[in-house]
């Protein structure tokens, strides 16, 4: 098997102020991602600073130097603040979309600020068809970076210019998922096709502390998990079974005998890592690589409906890290996608 591809997805910072609690999670998150995850690369969502200005692309400039990993940045609506053009970002990052390659999977980041509130030009969207297209030719699983988040409640995303053609390009192409950040909020989305997710913001977050979202590529395996700046321990990930809400076909489901595949990050040594279903008792999983811990999951044993996978572990000083998941089981193989969005989100104080 190849070596998965891992990223983080820290939320929006709207860094503005030296001190303020979003600049000092921010040079947390990147002391913390350089030292514990060590991923591939990491990818800023937009809305990198508040105003677009000299000072605070300087704080931004103090977030980025910590990290020792690869980082890009999409632009937001608030790096682009009186400023529709984007100049300040493009003088400092570069091209406003672009597109880049991790072992077999192809990242493409996209500009959807050409146009207020949003919105894309037909050039760029030329040219996304184009991307896409060709890294599907050429075999890879493609990857979407966007700012806007195509279902934060109050915004009409798809009126703005260009949005009904990057829906028909995202609707007819397999999309490994669409990343994106603008809503405050974490939210993970469903629609019967491709999956999307959004990470809770740094600057201003909502529905809990400010943190980042750590994201495992591994053939067709999506994994999805936050860490918050609350956190302590072990950051538990499990990459297999799937989350419910991120299947999209049968391939998703448990439908026989499978395996729990768990990584753990850990500053300590880790003692044990352990999983249940459903509530029952507690088993061990073995750790088969650097981080890497499995067990055998009797799916063959699961009533047919969506179950639950706790999984904790604990390093050496006895602190705990954990993560929960849904997972569908079928044994017939059946599976039919049905929109949803987890958890539903109907008011935010944003947009």
């Amino acid at each position: 098997m190849s070596q998965p591809v891992t990223f983080v997805w820290p939320g929006d910072l709207h860094l503005d102020h030296r001190g303020r609690d979003n600049h000092s999670i921010a040079l947390w998150m990147a002391d913390e991602v350089s030292a514990l995850i060590r991923p591939d690369f990491v990818q800023f969502a937009g809305d990198n600073v508040q105003h677009a200005r000299d000072e605070e692309f300087a704080l931004f400039d103090e977030v980025t130097a910590r990290l020792t990993v690869p980082w890009h940045a999409l632009v937001g609506d608030h790096d682009a603040h009186q400023d529709p053009g984007a100049h300040a970002y493009q003088s400092r990052f570069g091209a406003t979309y672009k597109a880049f390659t991790v072992r077999g999977f192809r990242f493409i980041c996209l500009n959807t600020m050409q146009s207020k509130p949003l919105g894309m030009t037909s050039q760029q969207l030329l040219w996304f068809r184009y991307e896409l297209d060709a890294a599907l030719e050429r075999g890879e699983r493609v990857v979407v970076f966007q700012h806007h988040y195509p279902f934060q409640i109050w915004e009409d995303f798809l009126s703005a210019p260009g949005m009904g053609a990057w829906r028909e390009i995202i609707q007819t192409r397999p999309i490994h998922a669409v990343f994106s950040g603008h809503t405050h909020y974490a939210q993970m989305a469903n629609d019967a096709h491709t999956v999307y997710v959004a990470t809770r913001s740094i600057g201003e977050p909502e529905g809990g502390p400010a943190g980042y979202a750590i994201v495992t590529l591994d053939g067709d395996e999506l994994a999805v998990s936050y860490r918050s700046a609350d956190d302590r321990g072990p950051l538990v990930q499990v990459t297999h079974p799937r989350r419910a809400i991120l299947a999209t076909h049968s391939a998703h489901i448990v439908t026989g005998p499978t395996e729990c595949r768990v990584r753990v990050w850990s500053a300590a040594g880790v003692s044990t890592v352990e999983g249940r279903i459903d509530d029952g008792a507690w088993f061990p999983l073995r750790m088969v690589g650097q981080g890497d811990w499995r067990a055998p999951l009797g799916g063959e044993t699961l009533a047919k409906g969506t179950h639950g996978l706790d999984v904790r572990a604990t390093d050496a000083s006895g602190t705990v890290g954990a993560e929960s998941v849904r997972f569908h089981v079928d044994r017939s193989g059946r599976f039919n996608p049905v929109p949803a969005v987890d958890p539903p989100v109907h008011l935010t104080k944003f947009c």
